[in-house]
């Protein structure tokens, strides 16, 4: 019971955070470490129960958009984290007070719920949640890309690499490569735990991961015209983890 109660103090406590962000669009995401032999269940009670709690919020217009993401199990990234969750805010917070046990499940037994709740709480465990603004981003489709590559970095000047990215790189990317969506955020949360590794992360969005092993076709002079004017990517920022991961399923 503890554990339930600690689960709907953590999604009050979340949006009530929420609540106090302005009209920018806000990013939260949620990494997990799913606990060794559990991968199954927890992908199983999150398919049909938790997303039921999003798909409640997302229709009570308490966020746009939820992402259910797992991390490539081959990869070092997946030894610490195996699965992430994506909250999409695309004009900040509004004030959002629903009971999501009643409005959700209206039809399911307390106990029931209580009983879903253990076992989701007792499958993984919550690494960290990272909040980020939107520097710049596009998406060819209305929907997320199967495979993705999440780039983290400690960027010195993040003023300087955003100009670079908001006015030359997107389109670039969009142009040349074979990306379907490609996303730049700044974090917001700077006291939270790992900041001192990363502040800044961008999206490498594919519709396969076959598509990701593409070569880019940027012409040689646009890349030195880019770089000449905002600057040499590998002298404003420091790339420290890569995250591979596919689509597990989402809800907008």
């Amino acid at each position: 019971m503890k554990k339930v109660i600690l689960f709907s103090a953590i999604i009050i406590g979340t949006l009530n955070i929420l609540n106090s962000q302005n009209s920018e669009p806000l990013y939260v995401y949620n990494f997990y470490k799913v606990n060794e032999g559990h991968e199954e269940s927890y992908e199983n009670v999150v398919k049909t129960f938790v997303s039921g709690i999003q798909k409640k919020l997302i229709e009570e217009g308490c966020k746009d958009m939820w992402i259910f993401r797992k991390v490539d199990p081959t990869t070092e990234m997946s030894n610490y984290i195996s699965h992430y969750t994506i909250d999409i805010y695309n004009e900040g917070r509004e004030p959002c007070d629903i009971n999501w046990r009643k409005e959700a499940f209206p039809s399911l037994p307390e106990n029931l719920i209580d009983e879903l709740m253990t076992i989701h709480q007792n499958n993984r465990k919550r690494i960290y949640v990272a909040r980020l603004g939107l520097v710049a981003n596009y998406n060819k489709e209305a929907k997320p890309a199967e495979f993705s590559i999440v780039n983290f970095m400690r960027v010195n000047n993040i003023t300087k690499y955003s100009k670079k990215h908001i006015e030359s790189t997107k389109g670039i990317f969009e142009k040349y490569t074979p990306r379907q969506l490609w996303s730049a955020n700044n974090r917001l949360d700077i006291e939270s735990y790992a900041t001192d590794e990363w502040n800044y992360m961008t999206v490498d969005g594919y519709y396969s991961r076959e598509d990701a092993m593409k070569s880019s076709n940027i012409p040689e002079k646009v890349r030195i015209q880019s770089n000449k004017k905002y600057g040499l990517n590998n002298e404003m920022r420091t790339n420290k983890k890569r995250m591979l991961s596919s689509l597990i399923m989402y809800l907008n």
